[in-house]
C-alpha cells in the first residue's frame, strides 16, 4: 500500500475543515438570502429607533450600490457552495492517493483564487466607492450617529483584505499540488516503485555486460 505524504494527509484535512465550516456558511447564507434577510446590515445595532432604522437602510443602499449587486451576491454564495463541496470531495481522493483527488484540488484552488480576485475587482470598483461617498455627504445627526458612521468607514476596507487572506490557502495549495516529488506519488512513483525500476535496470545492465563478454 502506498504511503500518503504528510503534507498531502495535512491538506486533506483542511479541506474536511474549511470545506465543512464553507458549506455550513453558505447554507445559512443561501437559506437567509431566499428568506428575503440578505441585508449585509440586518440586526446591525439591536433594537433601533426609526432615524437609526433610516441610516441603517441608507447605508445598505449605498453599500449595494454596484451593478447587479444581488445577482453578484447570490451568485458568490452558490460558487462559494461548489467550491466548500469540491474540497471535501477532493480531501477524500488526496487521502486515498487518487490522482483524480490531486485534480479537483487544482480546480478548487484555480476556482478560490479567481472569486477571490473577483470579488475584490467588485469591491474596489463598485461598493466601496459607493460607500465611501454616502460617507463623504451624510451628516452624522448626534455623536452616536458618528460613532456608527466611523466604525462602518474601518469595516468597508475589510473585504478585500479578507479576499487576499483567504487567496493564501489555495495557492499553498497549488504550490504543494505541483510538486515534483508529490505529483509523482499519485502516479504511483514514490520511492518503492522508483527503487524497483532501479533494480531492473542494473540488472538488465549486468545481464548485457555478461553477454558482452
Amino acid at each position: 500500500m502506498r504511503q500518503v505524504p504528510a503534507s498531502v494527509t495535512v491538506i486533506a484535512v483542511l479541506h474536511f475543515v474549511f470545506g465543512g465550516v464553507g458549506l455550513l456558511q453558505d447554507v445559512c447564507g443561501g437559506g437567509i438570502m431566499i428568506a428575503g434577510g440578505g441585508s449585509m446590515l440586518t440586526g446591525f445595532g439591536g433594537t433601533q429607533t426609526p432615524q437609526q432604522k433610516q441610516l441603517r437602510d441608507e447605508m445598505q443602499k449605498a453599500m449595494e450600490g454596484g451593478p447587479a449587486f444581488k445577482v453578484f451576491q447570490f451568485g458568490q454564495i452558490v460558487l462559494d457552495l461548489l467550491i466548500s463541496c469540491t474540497m471535501i470531495i477532493s480531501g477524500i481522493g488526496l487521502l486515498r492517493l487518487r490522482p483524480w483527488g490531486r485534480h479537483l484540488s487544482v480546480v478548487y484552488a484555480i476556482s478560490s483564487i479567481a472569486l477571490r480576485i473577483f470579488g475584490i475587482v467588485y469591491a474596489l470598483a463598485f461598493t466601496m466607492p459607493a460607500f465611501n461617498e454616502f460617507l463623504r455627504v451624510h451628516q452624522a445627526s448626534s455623536p452616536e450617529e458618528q460613532m456608527v458612521l466611523r466604525f462602518m468607514k474601518i469595516f468597508s476596507v475589510f473585504p478585500p483584505i479578507f479576499g487576499l487572506l483567504f487567496m493564501i490557502y489555495p495557492i499553498i495549495v497549488l504550490v504543494i499540488m505541483f510538486r515534483p516529488a508529490i505529483a509523482a506519488a499519485f502516479r504511483g512513483e514514490g520511492r518503492e516503485a522508483r527503487w524497483e525500476r532501479r533494480s531492473d535496470q542494473d540488472e538488465r545492465e549486468e545481464r548485457e555486460e555478461i553477454n558482452d563478454q
